[in-house]
């Protein structure tokens, strides 16, 4: 009987150092996220007869446009809309689907993604859980499952570090 309680006792341990180290992973500090342009720069020119200037503050990296001959307004769908001195809205050149594909990247996209870039280790965390989930055979319809959720989880993680974690987390929270 004492052997069942202290058992018992060891798992919960083992799951609250095993939750634990998950949710609090040790990561140097980012001080400073790269950027396209450096604080400081301006970038001034002429497009569509209006003269521009474009400032990245060098304290608080806020981008300030100034216009010349043009004026910004608030679109009806409210977006921002740049228009020349008569009125007329200027379209810049290139625009962004110019440039890139615009995706709505889901949760479930990142944690597919994850997955798959990450497999070996969740493969082998969901055999191992899955195996240690069939050590409880009056629960087997949920022990091995279970086990095998959890030890995929984990492998994953092992393998993909924190950025698996938080494709787990954003999906398990529902966020879009």
């Amino acid at each position: 009987m004492k052997f069942e309680k202290i058992t018992a006792a060891v798992f919960m341990a083992i799951s609250a150092v095993g939750i634990s180290a998950a949710t609090a992973h040790a990561e140097l500090a980012v001080t400073e996220q790269p950027t396209a342009v450096s604080a400081g720069d301006t970038t001034s020119g002429v497009d569509h007869g209006i003269n521009y200037q474009i400032t990245v503050s060098p304290v608080d990296r806020v981008i300030v446009s100034t216009v010349e001959n043009g004026k910004f307004e608030i679109a009806q769908n409210g977006a921002v809309v740049l228009e020349s001195s008569d009125g007329a809205a200027v379209t810049p050149t290139p625009t962004a689907e110019d440039i890139a594909q615009l995706n709505d990247i889901s949760s479930y996209d990142r944690l597919k993604e994850q997955i798959n870039k990450n497999l070996p280790g969740v493969v082998g965390g969901a055999l191992v859980g899955g195996i240690l989930g069939a050590c409880m055979p009056l629960i087997w319809g949920i022990s091995i499952p279970v086990g095998a959720l959890i030890g995929g989880t984990i492998g994953g993680y092992v393998v993909g570090g924190p950025e698996f974690l938080d494709a787990v987390q954003a999906f398990a929270a529902g966020q879009p």
